[in-house]
């Protein structure tokens, strides 16, 4: 490996283990303020717009985090390949800028009201929202320095996997291999594979979560006040899911077209 090769697997590492750091604090803080009623009721950023925002992120990472998580664990069990790690640093990126517009988000909130940080576990929330906002700032310096890196389009002809790719690699290395060559098989030649059917896919699972999210929170809250606020709450899920997968699509290569024979 020549050293500029060497210099581009060291910037892309760096996006992926600052940025992995910065996402997985701010999951962990969103989580607190979600979750825990009397940390939710005593910050400003957990009522709209700014809970919008957050929801949103939360969406976009969830997408993003899960075709990229299926890449690393793919990856683990093969040798390195440059468009593979590329394709992780660039989720990670994603998701660190995403998580950066939140946390802006969340700062801007908090110089706009007062707080009680006598409240049990607001100060550590506090605290935790500090040190995401300095992993996320680490994380941008690193996604910068490895602009170049990020930017390098693969060869023409590449036969870079997709993310169905790599879920057949996964398979295949727990001893499913004759399952996954049939799915693979299926995935090239069927008409109903989500390959041939790529736009279609983000909708209905848009639709999907939609759905399963005006359900989830029926299980959690009880009956909902009207129909129209369900296929408004549902409506912004499937939205944000959509709209996730759509812009990631082609910097994630989600899906690829079938390969001709």
């Amino acid at each position: 490996m020549s050293s500029a090769e060497e210099t581009r697997r060291h910037d892309l590492q760096d996006v992926t283990r600052a940025g992995s750091v910065a996402t997985g604090l701010f999951l962990v803080v969103t989580w607190l303020t979600t979750q825990v009623a009397s940390i939710r009721a005593a910050l400003p950023f957990t009522e709209d717009p700014y809970d919008a925002i957050v929801s949103f992120a939360v969406i976009a990472i969830a997408v993003v985090g899960m075709a990229t998580l299926v890449r690393a664990i793919g990856q683990l069990r093969r040798p390195y390949q440059p468009s593979v790690a590329r394709r992780i640093a660039i989720g990670i990126a994603i998701a660190t800028v995403v998580v950066a517009v939140a946390v802006v988000s969340d700062v801007l909130a908090l110089t706009a009201a007062a707080i009680d940080v006598a409240v049990p576990g607001v100060a550590l929330v506090l605290v935790l929202l500090g040190i995401t906002a300095a992993s996320a700032l680490v994380a941008l310096a690193c996604i910068v320095r490895a602009g170049a890196a990020l930017r390098d389009a693969p060869a023409p002809g590449d036969t870079e996997p997709d993310v169905l790719d790599q879920l057949g690699l996964i398979a295949a290395s727990v001893g499913a291999v004759h399952t996954a060559d049939g799915l693979a098989g299926w995935m090239e030649r069927s008409p109903l594979s989500p390959r041939r059917h790529r736009i279609l896919v983000g909708l209905l699972g848009g639709a999907a979560a939609g759905i399963g999210a005006i359900a989830w929170h029926t299980v959690r809250e009880g009956p909902w006040a009207s129909p129209v606020a369900a296929a408004i709450f549902g409506s912004l899920m499937a939205f944000g899911v959509t709209g996730a997968y759509l812009v990631c699509l082609t910097p994630l290569r989600l899906l690829r077209a079938p390969r001709r024979d």
